[in-house]
């Protein structure tokens, strides 16, 4: 009789409901243009429905629906899309609360470290089915990282990055702290940000620490395609600050590249255009 029970029990056990895995999501929103850049190069920009306001790259983004950005997402346009995954900034509380209302999957994204949006990249990857392709850009990113730490020169010259500056004003600009993820790549490519001591990802600094930090190579950052002259005025408005030794050496670089502002599975440009600078002005 125990047997009988016993075999019971088992039998029993051996077909009790398990929680199906998810299902691999086929349209997707994002918000976040480092994620849907991702989407992108895994190959899934026809599974992406919509996009955030900001997302400009890469090319494709500009023919899909937008949806709002980082602080006015239109939840009534998402839900009228039937997303079955909505990826979100993870400071986006009110959108979080009201996916989870309705049964929508989310996917946060948080800025972090290098390490931590390769492994964002790699989640991601499992999360939509493209694990092969995710594994396959973040080996070439580590791949490219190591060979540019290889050949990066002895003397680790002060780099300040600077970004959102008007054309002839330098009292009004903006660089990076340690946490940003362009202070890595400068450190990847043999340089030393002028200000990774301080705990920010940007910082508007002034005038006066500028100077006190002395940086010897002065990068801009801009977006693609930038006016032609624009870069010549741009390190023409340096020569106002002409005993810097950046200046002086005529180490001050414009660079028009989005893939210098965006952290996502250009990392390894990113790094390649930073140690061709640094090169270039050690």
């Amino acid at each position: 009789m125990l047997s009988i029970v016993s075999l019971a029990m088992v039998s029993c056990g051996s077909h009790a409901p398990s929680t199906p895995a998810p299902q691999i999501p086929q349209r997707i929103i994002s918000v976040v243009p480092s994620a849907t850049e991702m989407l992108f190069a895994f190959g899934l920009a026809d599974r992406v429905i919509a996009v955030g306001d900001y997302d400009q790259l890469p090319p494709g983004t500009e023919n899909k629906p937008r949806i709002g950005g980082l602080l006015n997402p239109n939840v009534e346009k998402i839900i009228e899309y039937k997303p079955d995954l909505v990826i979100t900034y993870g400071s986006q509380d009110i959108l979080r609360d009201r996916m989870k209302e309705l049964g929508i999957r989310i996917y946060p994204f948080t800025h972090g470290s290098i390490t931590e949006t390769l492994e964002y990249m790699m989640a991601l990857g499992h999360t939509v089915g493209a694990e092969d392709r995710a594994k396959e850009i973040e080996q070439r990113i580590r791949k490219t990282f190591a060979d540019i730490r290889e050949h990066a020169p002895a003397h680790h010259p002060k780099v300040l990055l600077v970004h959102s500056r008007g054309v002839g004003v330098l009292g009004s600009l903006y660089s990076i702290g340690k946490n940003a993820f362009q202070n890595e790549l400068i450190e990847i490519a043999g340089g030393v940000n002028v200000f990774s001591d301080v705990d920010k990802e940007v910082m508007q600094p002034s005038i006066e620490a500028i100077v006190e930090r002395g940086p010897e190579i002065i990068i801009e950052t801009l977006p693609s395609g930038m006016p032609e002259g624009e870069a010549q005025r741009r390190v023409k408005d340096w020569n106002a600050l002409a005993k810097l030794p950046a200046v002086m050496n005529q180490h001050v670089f414009v660079v028009g590249e989005d893939y210098l502002l965006v952290p996502g599975p250009r990392l390894d440009l990113a790094a390649r255009k930073f140690a061709e600078v640094i090169g270039d002005g050690k």
